[in-house]
């Protein structure tokens, strides 16, 4: 769907289509040639762009992507997606000579993920294919690019990337990460990280970028290497800790009775902090809209799947903080 009207949000990166099998249990696979029953077998839309998009557009904010897909079955799947989303895919690129991006993600009995990945177009995919779309990052208030460490073509011209986005356009820039902990030198962040608004990684991948132990050393030594403004650990079922230039503090979670799929959840942190900083908040306030969204992602199978409009998560969290 093309539009024409001012964007919330340009999200930029990764798509993916996903194949969700629930429950297996990956140390007891079938032996070769054999054969598992499993519950179920959910295909849905993946990777930053399908899944921080659609949360956005369920949480009331208008969305534009950028990204790859091939000229195949799984492609339709994502365009027909974007469309029911009514998101504005005119940056989206039609790659005819490679399949789209694909991930088999097995989902075991406690919600925990393990992923079977094939870059298809996304390898193909480069700086130019979202400096060649600045008109539309343009018309956005924030652009949301994922994910650092998946998209090792690109990384080397990321602080020009992000650079030339901030002097042409001068909207805030969000860098996610996902899965795979980047590989950076200090200096390598420390250009990129001069350009970025906002970047959270997970524990795990912000102790494997910054070689630091707890989520405060961690954020220290990301403000230490230029960090522009804010930036967090998120921490899975603990919540976040999420720091500016002038404060820290730590997000606690919100409590959820039954985990049944944490496929997209730092996706849907990342849309929830957005929506909330759109709708004006500050950062702490976002990130407990974030933690919100993302405890609604888990109950159910599919990253945007048990996504609600933003009012209600204003508020629950307004009422949380009453009580």
């Amino acid at each position: 769907m093309k539009q024409d009207k001012a964007l919330d949000v340009v999200v930029a990166g990764l798509a993916v289509v996903d194949i969700i099998g629930k429950p297996v249990d990956v140390s007891k696979l079938p032996k070769r040639g054999g054969l598992q029953l499993i519950d179920n077998i959910t295909m849905t839309t993946g990777g930053n762009v399908s899944n921080v998009g659609g949360d956005l557009t369920k949480l009331g904010f208008r969305v534009g992507a950028i990204t790859r897909v091939g000229e195949d079955t799984l492609g339709d799947v994502l365009l027909r997606q974007y469309s029911e989303y009514s998101i504005d895919t005119s940056g989206v690129i039609i790659d005819r000579s490679a399949q789209t991006s694909a991930t088999i993600v097995s989902v075991d009995t406690s919600g925990e993920r393990t992923f079977l990945h094939t870059r298809g177009c996304m390898a193909q995919f480069t700086v130019s294919d979202i400096l060649n779309h600045l008109d539309m990052i343009g018309r956005a208030t924030c652009l949301a690019f994922g994910y650092l460490g998946l998209l090792p073509q690109m990384q080397k011209d990321f602080p020009r990337l992000f650079q030339t986005v901030k002097e042409k356009t001068g909207v805030k820039i969000l860098l996610d990460t996902a899965g795979q902990p980047p590989r950076l030198a200090k200096s390598q962040l420390k250009q990129m990280l001069r350009w970025v608004d906002y970047f959270f990684p997970s524990f795990e991948e912000a102790a494997a970028l910054t070689g630091e132990k707890t989520p405060e050393a961690i954020v220290e030594c990301l403000i230490e290497a230029g960090a522009a403004n804010v930036v967090g650990v998120k921490l899975g079922a603990k919540g976040c800790y999420i720091a500016d230039r002038t404060r820290a503090e730590y997000i606690q979670p919100r409590k959820v009775k039954k985990i049944v799929d944490t496929t997209g959840a730092g996706d849907a942190f990342v849309a929830g902090f957005l929506a909330g900083t759109l709708k004006g908040l500050d950062p702490f306030q976002a990130a407990r809209i974030g933690n919100a969204v993302a405890a609604s992602c888990v109950t159910a199978i599919g990253a945007s799947t048990a996504i609600e409009h933003l009012d209600q998560y204003l508020t629950l969290v307004q009422n949380s903080l009453t009580d």
